[in-house]
């Protein structure tokens, strides 16, 4: 193992004899990075020839054996460089880091604002499908009432050949009476055969008003239901129509 150690000579007595040691200051790890240690001194003959206090890079052996000994000034100041320059790149990989947590910030509330929109636009196109749902349903009312419309449509239609009809059998009946009027006009008293057919076309022309007056009656009917249907049709048109286009115009934007 490799240590940085600072030479200690002891000095001797009057006969001399001093020893030299090494006080251990740091050593180095298999990654290359160094670690202090405690203050441990070792006897290292071998570092004899260096002046005391003078820094040196030691290589030992597991039982502290000195195996290679050296000045560690220039050494010292090329590991000082490399560590100058693992100092610089951990610079440049914690700003390298810093900027991906930015980025990744950046990208998370990118991704929650993304979330948030979808989440909207789902919200939105459920209200969509209720809206649809509503429309389908307020389509198949429209649906029934136009069914209705269209019978009493067909009922007024009936009605109108009836009355017309009516109208006919009443004028032909009018004529005649006014024929036969005519014809009574010249003899001022009616024999009994004449009396039973005036009675009859009068009882006639009396049912025929009757069922004129029925059927118009029945016709007026009709038509005022047909108008309230249709102003109660006009609105759920209008607001079928507006929400087509609606719809229309978020299926477009989609």
């Amino acid at each position: 193992m490799l240590y940085l150690a600072e030479v200690q000579k002891q000095k001797g007595g009057l006969l001399g004899g001093g020893k030299t040691e090494l006080k251990l200051l740091a050593c180095q790890r298999s990654d290359q990075s160094w670690s202090t240690v405690s203050e441990e001194v070792v006897f290292a003959e071998e570092a004899s020839k260096f002046s005391d206090g003078v820094l040196v890079l030691v290589e030992m052996n597991p039982n502290r054996k000195v195996q290679r000994i050296q000045e560690a000034g220039r050494p010292l100041v090329n590991i000082l460089q490399n560590f100058s320059r693992q100092v610089e790149k951990f610079k440049l990989r914690e700003e390298e880091i810093n900027q991906w947590k930015q980025s990744l910030t950046f990208q998370a509330q990118e991704l929650n604002r993304r979330e948030m929109d979808m989440e909207e636009r789902l919200e939105q196109l459920q209200q969509m499908e209720d809206e649809f749902q509503r429309l389908e349903a307020q389509q198949q009312q429209v649906e029934a009432s136009r069914q209705e419309i269209e019978k009493l449509q067909t009922e007024i239609s009936r009605n109108r050949k009836e009355l017309q009809g009516a109208w006919e059998h009443l004028r032909s009946e009018q004529r005649r009476l006014e024929e036969y009027k005519a014809q009574c006009s010249h003899s001022a008293v009616l024999d009994h055969q004449q009396n039973p057919v005036l009675n009859e076309l009068l009882a006639q022309v009396s049912t025929s008003v009757t069922l004129t007056q029925t059927v118009r009656e029945y016709l007026n009917h009709a038509l005022k239901v047909l108008e309230t249907q249709q102003e109660v049709l006009n609105p759920h048109w209008q607001q079928l129509q507006q929400y087509t286009t609606t719809v229309h115009q978020q299926q477009e934007i989609e």
